[in-house]
C-alpha cells in the first residue's frame, strides 16, 4: 500500500512548481496610463495568466460602479465594465493559459487633480471539474492620477510713453502670452471707452492659445476734442477657457494722460515764429522763440519734439557765434581808417598852426624919434 501511494506524492511535489499550489491566485497585469487628463477615456488592459494548479471557468473581469469610491464616483463614467475572459462555450482557461480583456472608463472634465483607486473585480469559478467548481474572486486595484494642466494667460504691455493730445490718438502695444501649462480657447479681448476717450483694437479675438505662446497686440486711444486734461486708466480685459471648458479671465490696466491742445498751439506757434526768424538771420529772436516753444513742449511731455528745437537751439547759437566773429574784423579795419583819417587831419591842422609869417624887405620911413 506505502508503495503505491508513494509515486503518487512524488507526482505531486513534481506538478506544484509546474503549476502552481491550488490556493494560488493567477497572475494578473493591468496595462493602463497612470496619468490622464479629465475629459479623455482610460483603456485598461487586463492580462490574465492561470498559474493555478486548477482550471478557471467563466472568469469575468468587472468594474462595478457601486465599488468606486464616493469622491470620484460622480466623475467616472464606465463605457465597457465588463468582459469575459473566454467566450467560446467552454468558458474554461486552462493551467498556464494566457488571456487578456479590455475594459474603458471616462473621467469627467470637471473631476479634481488627485490620486484615484478604483476596485477591479475578477470573478468566476476555480476547479478541475464543471460540477465541482467553487466560487472564485480576484480584488485588484486601478490606480491613476488625474492631472489638470491649466492655461496662464497674461498681458504684457510696452514702457511706450502714453500720452495723448485732445482730439488726437496713441498706439500703445502690449503682448498677450500663456504663461501655463494648457491651451487656452475662444479668447476674447475688450478695452472700455468712456464720454472723454474711445478705445479700438486691431485684434480682439484669438481662436487658441497654447502653452508658452505669444501674440502681439495693439491698442488705440483717441482722446475726445472737449475732453478735460488729466490721468486717464482704462483696462485691458481678456476672457478665455481652458481645456477643461471653465472660464477664466485676466485685467491689466492702462494708464494714460490727455494734455492741452491750447498749448500745442503755443508751442507750434513758438515754433514757427523761431523758425522765420532764423530764415530772417535775427538769430537773438529765433533763440529766444525756440526756448519758449522748447518749454511749452516740455510741458506737453513730447520729448521728440523736446530734442528736436534743442538740436535747433545749438544751431542757432552756433550762426551767433559766427556771426559775432564775422562782424568783429570789419567793425576794426572801419575803426582803423576813420582814425588814419582824423590823424591825417590833425597834423593838417597843427601844421598851419606853427606855420610861421614872412617878414617884410622895406623898413618903415617913419623916423624913430628919441627922446
Amino acid at each position: 500500500m506505502v508503495k503505491k501511494v508513494l509515486p503518487l506524492v512524488i507526482i505531486s511535489f513534481l506538478l506544484i512548481p509546474l503549476y502552481g499550489a491550488a490556493d494560488a491566485d493567477p497572475r494578473v497585469d493591468l496595462v493602463y496610463p497612470s496619468q490622464i487628463e479629465p475629459g479623455k477615456q482610460i483603456i485598461i488592459e487586463v492580462k490574465l495568466k492561470n498559474t493555478t494548479s486548477e482550471m478557471l471557468w467563466d472568469l469575468a473581469a468587472v468594474i462595478e460602479s457601486n465599488n468606486i469610491p464616493p469622491e470620484i464616483r460622480d466623475y467616472i463614467k464606465i463605457i465597457d465594465g465588463e468582459e469575459k475572459f473566454v467566450e467560446d462555450n467552454d468558458h474554461s482557461i486552462n493551467v498556464q493559459d494566457e488571456v487578456s480583456v479590455k475594459l474603458s472608463i471616462e473621467v469627467d472634465k470637471n473631476v479634481e487633480a488627485g490620486t484615484y483607486t478604483i476596485p477591479l473585480k475578477i470573478k468566476g469559478e476555480i476547479g478541475n471539474c464543471r460540477q465541482g467548481c467553487k466560487p472564485y474572486l480576484l480584488m485588484k486595484d486601478i490606480q491613476f492620477k488625474i492631472i489638470k494642466e491649466y492655461p496662464s494667460i497674461k498681458i504684457e504691455l510696452s514702457s511706450t510713453p502714453r500720452e495723448v493730445l485732445q482730439g488726437q490718438s496713441i498706439d500703445i502695444p502690449f503682448k498677450v502670452s500663456n504663461y501655463g501649462l494648457g491651451y487656452g480657447n475662444n479668447i476674447k479681448l475688450n478695452v472700455p471707452s468712456t464720454n472723454n476717450f474711445s478705445t479700438s483694437l486691431d485684434v480682439d479675438s484669438i481662436g487658441l492659445m497654447k502653452a508658452n505662446e505669444s501674440r502681439n497686440v495693439t491698442l488705440n486711444i483717441t482722446a475726445k476734442g472737449d475732453a478735460p486734461s488729466g490721468a486717464y486708466k482704462t483696462d485691458i480685459i481678456i476672457e478665455y477657457f481652458d481645456s477643461y471648458g471653465t472660464k477664466r479671465a485676466a485685467t491689466e490696466s492702462v494708464s494714460f494722460t490727455i494734455k492741452d491742445s491750447a498749448l500745442v498751439k503755443d508751442a507750434e506757434n513758438y515754433y514757427s515764429q523761431a523758425n522765420s526768424y532764423f530764415e530772417k538771420k535775427n538769430y537773438s529772436k529765433s533763440l529766444e522763440y525756440y526756448q519758449k516753444s522748447k518749454e511749452a513742449y516740455q510741458k506737453l511731455g513730447l520729448t521728440e519734439k523736446v530734442n528736436e528745437i534743442e538740436a535747433k537751439i545749438e544751431i542757432v547759437n552756433n550762426a551767433l557765434e559766427s556771426s559775432k566773429s564775422s562782424v568783429g574784423p570789419s567793425i576794426y579795419i572801419a575803426f582803423g581808417v576813420l582814425l588814419s583819417a582824423v590823424t591825417m587831419e590833425i597834423g593838417v591842422l597843427l601844421g598851419t598852426l606853427m606855420r610861421k609869417p614872412k617878414s617884410s624887405s622895406k623898413q618903415s620911413s617913419i623916423p624913430k624919434t628919441e627922446y
